[in-house]
């Protein structure tokens, strides 16, 4: 967020600059969000929202198979892309960033079976 706060001053459009910060912090934002709503649903009241719980997206990792390293691992992998892809929105474009997205899309699906056997304990 530092780097966008540099970049982004007076180079572009507002709009973009009050929507990067929102990219970088989509996971932890979107993860809150989902246990809040979770929470009120299975709970049926707004005291339920402070119960703790086990589906945040650590713990969903976890139970599959992941280790809590591994886990975070992750979590910060997704963190990093989401970064740079709000710098690259900002310093080159929609199309470029969009270019980005894919690709990392790409390497992830292309690696996804991989990285399920990385998950798993062997015994």
């Amino acid at each position: 967020m530092a780097v966008i706060s540099i970049l982004g001053t007076a180079k572009r459009y507002t709009l973009l600059v009050l929507i990067a910060p929102l990219i970088i912090l989509a996971l932890p934002i979107a993860d809150t969000l989902f246990a809040i709503v979770r929470r009120i649903i299975k709970g049926k009241s707004i005291k339920a929202i402070f119960a703790p719980d086990t589906g945040h997206l650590h713990h969903k990792l976890m139970k599959k198979g992941y280790t809590q390293k591994q886990a975070v691992l992750i979590l910060y992998s997704i963190s990093a892309c989401l970064g740079m892809f709000a710098i690259i929105l900002l310093e080159s474009g929609i199309w470029k960033a969009l270019s980005f997205a894919l690709m990392v899309i790409a390497i992830a699906a292309i690696g996804y079976k991989d990285i399920l056997k990385f998950g798993k304990r062997d015994n």
